[in-house]
């Protein structure tokens, strides 16, 4: 199915598209995190058929190609590969609609500077590795409240995509004392 056949079968729905080199593990944490919470939603990844729901009110998708087909609301990027990608990375979040929202790593200085740029009636939000302490070998999240949360997992990276997942999950109804209780549960594959 191509990036327009979705795009018209799901008119009705928030579409949400994830790109760049981490864009994998972030899908999986947000999946995981609605799943959770019993929220529905269609997901459409890179070599699979999608799974189309009717009720459901978002789409997740994995975009590798035809970005701009999607006619996205909100677009997550990650790791950035090449000057190529970058380029395509701009198009996309050049095209991204009046009051839609683009959520970019903000310690990729390129993927900064492309996010931060001020576009008409977007929401551009950063998000960087998520604060955290080490106990006994294992990480912690420490929310902005104080209040703490050991993950199953740790690095760097995994920690910047927790970042992505919190804000764009905040974006779509999720707070935050939800986020932590699902993120708090969930086993990398």
């Amino acid at each position: 199915m191509t990036a327009s056949d979705i795009y018209q079968q799901c008119l009705d729905k928030q579409r949400i598209i994830f790109v760049g080199e981490g864009s994998g593990l972030i899908i999986r944490m947000v999946q995981y995190v609605l799943k959770f919470h019993q929220r529905k939603f269609d997901l459409s990844l890179p070599g699979q058929s999608p799974v189309l729901q009717a009720d459901s009110p978002l789409i997740i998708i994995e975009a590798i190609d035809q970005l701009l087909d999607y006619k996205h609301h909100i677009v997550v990027f990650s790791d950035v590969g090449s000057s190529d990608d970058l380029k395509l990375f701009e198009q996309l979040a050049n095209a991204t609609p009046k009051g839609g929202t683009l959520l970019y790593p903000d310690l990729n200085a390129a993927l900064k500077s492309m996010g931060s740029q001020e576009r008409t009636d977007v929401q551009s939000i950063p998000y960087t590795r998520y604060k955290h302490e080490l106990k006994d070998g294992k990480v912690i999240l420490v929310s902005s409240t104080g209040e703490r949360f050991p993950l199953n997992f740790g690095g760097d990276k995994n920690l910047e995509y927790v970042g992505a997942a919190k804000e764009l999950v905040k974006k779509i109804g999720i707070s935050s004392g939800q986020f932590y209780k699902a993120i708090s549960t969930y086993l990398p594959a």
